[in-house]
């Protein structure tokens, strides 16, 4: 899960846009940019994390992999409208630990779905859910973009 949270992490950096406003006004196809680039990075992530555990065995196989992939980076998508893109890592991270001390105090709540079994259906509902939100609102909107973001 450490891995999934570091891949949506790096994903999550990457919404941080040195050109702030003037890209927002010169661009009236900004928000289908951001809407085919946040798909096709996490696409991209998923396709390459399961390409590097080849031969190894995952726990909950490709199906946890993307499930966790999809919703943390959905977590860090909604991150990034408040934090802005550079800090938008900090709360998918502490997600993944929470997640992980639920796993090892045997939580069932729904709130731990990334370490809920493969079949689980409302694991994959939260996590859909999460990425679907987080991905509408960033094709919006945007990550935030201030001053602090451009040192």
């Amino acid at each position: 899960m450490i891995v999934e949270g570091g891949a949506a992490a790096v994903l999550v950096i990457t919404t941080h846009s040195p050109f702030g406003e003037p890209e927002r006004t010169a661009s009236r196809w900004l928000p289908y940019l951001r809407l085919v680039t946040a798909l096709a990075m996490t696409g991209l992530a998923i396709g390459i994390l399961q390409l590097s555990v080849t031969g190894a065995s995952l726990d909950g196989g490709i199906l946890v992999l993307a499930r966790n992939v999809i919703g943390i980076t959905g977590i860090g998508l909604l991150t990034s409208l408040v934090t802005g893109g550079l800090l938008a890592w900090i709360v998918p991270m502490g997600y993944v630990a929470f997640a992980e001390y639920a796993l090892l105090q045997s939580w069932t709540s729904p709130w731990t779905w990334p370490v809920r079994p493969p079949d689980d259906r409302g694991a994959w509902l939260c996590a859909c859910a999460v990425y679907a939100v987080g991905l509408a609102a960033f094709t919006i909107r945007g990550a935030r973009t201030r001053l602090a973001d451009d040192s």
